[in-house]
């Protein structure tokens, strides 16, 4: 590839496929035309293609995203973790004011720092933010959904509005969901 943006859309264009050719994969098992053993051991490797796709494009992407950046170079609370997570779930709750650039900051941010230790969110949530990336059916969304209402009851409202004011300082944001 000739430049990060041609790779980047072309991983995009890649884990479309693997993607689909999985959820197919899934209803094949599920009507049984394709024989358990055989399709799980498929699935399998249809996973790890997808991770292995995942990792490349969070490489390019962290490498081009000012905000990954910063989030290497800042030093987090363990609450200000919960807080990009507890917004990283509601961008994928889709109940985020945030702008698409706003967004993009703040997910580079989360792929940044979801390996640290948060005061309370823990790695049960950072899979499922990362199976809700790949693609949601309707019981992922009510799980994402819940996860958002829980973190955001456990984060005082002081210390969001206090988080969202160092980003609005910090990153490249002009706007923040409204609080």
């Amino acid at each position: 590839m000739s430049n990060p943006e041609q790779e980047i859309q072309h991983i995009k264009d890649c884990i479309a496929t693997v993607y689909a050719r999985r959820e197919r994969l899934k209803l094949a098992l599920e009507t049984g035309a394709v024989a358990p053993r055989a399709g799980f051991a498929q699935l399998e490797e249809t996973d790890r293609e997808l991770s292995g796709l995942d990792s490349r494009f969070k490489q390019l992407w962290d490498a081009a995203h000012p905000a990954a950046n910063w989030a290497r170079r800042t030093v987090f609370e363990p609450i200000h973790l919960d807080c990009v997570t507890a917004i990283m779930l509601k961008i994928l709750d889709a109940k985020c004011k945030m702008g698409a650039p706003e967004k993009t900051a703040l997910t580079a941010v989360y792929d940044v720092i979801k390996d640290r230790p948060g005061q309370s969110l823990d790695d049960a949530v950072h899979g499922l933010i990362a199976s809700a990336r790949l693609g949601a059916d309707a019981d992922l969304a009510e799980r994402i959904h819940a996860w958002r209402e829980r973190a955001e009851a456990h984060i005082p409202k002081p210390v969001m509005k206090g988080f969202k004011q160092i980003l609005r300082a910090s990153l490249p944001m002009q706007r923040t969901e409204e609080e």
